[in-house]
């Protein structure tokens, strides 16, 4: 699967970049022989989370490097939505009325909201009708997490794994504002709590 492999090859180049040549390699070892079977790939992820921990013991770098690994909005989507929004900070000045404009376009980019001067992401569902019936988290999992992988895996994945979806709001609101953004995971599914919630801090830019 091409996104998958665009995906490890990332993933390497940044371990690369963060623990020496070769740490890349070692972390990812074994993907080249995977199939196109989710569940095979969702066992291998967790096990490569598992390596990724001994080769960058450094908490702080394998946040970056699961940020750096994200999925890209404008790859998926392209740079016309980024670009009406970034247009419209430049000429309001204002966070609240691109976030206003964000929340008019959920299919893109969900219910954001400004609280104590940072923007909220709470994800909404994959399948809120699932998500709504699920009994179990792991069912509540399955129905809201968008990644393909997490949905599969029995073994469970680490809460910084969802710093892979910091990094897909990292690059919209960076597209956005044409800054540095900080993206942190608050709740995470994964972690075991009832969803999950992103906080963005944009120095200079927030509540503004």
């Amino acid at each position: 699967m091409s996104w998958f492999a665009d995906k490890v090859r990332k993933w390497e180049a940044s371990i690369d970049r963060r623990a020496g040549l070769g740490a890349g390699g070692r972390v990812t070892a074994g993907w080249e022989a995977l199939g196109d079977d989710l569940e095979e790939i969702a066992e291998w992820s967790r096990e490569a989370q598992a390596r990724l921990e001994v080769e960058v013991p450094d908490e702080s770098a394998r946040r970056e490097i699961m940020l750096e690994r994200s999925c890209v909005f404008t790859e998926e989507f392209g740079e016309g939505d980024i670009l009406v929004l970034r247009r419209l900070y430049r000429e309001t000045g204002s966070a609240e009325a691109v976030v206003r404009a964000m929340r008019e376009n959920p299919g893109r980019f969900g219910d954001p909201f400004i609280e104590d001067g940072v923007i909220v992401e709470i994800r909404r569902p994959r399948d809120p009708a699932a998500f709504s019936a699920a009994s179990t988290p792991r069912e509540k999992q399955i129905a809201a997490c968008f990644c393909p992988l997490s949905r599969e895996t029995h073994g469970g994945l680490p809460k910084e794994y969802c710093c892979c979806s910091a990094g897909w709001y990292r690059g919209i609101y960076e597209g956005v504002f044409g800054r540095p953004v900080d993206v942190t995971v608050d709740e995470s599914l994964l972690a075991g709590d009832g969803r999950c919630r992103f906080t963005i801090r944009i120095p200079g830019v927030q509540g503004r």
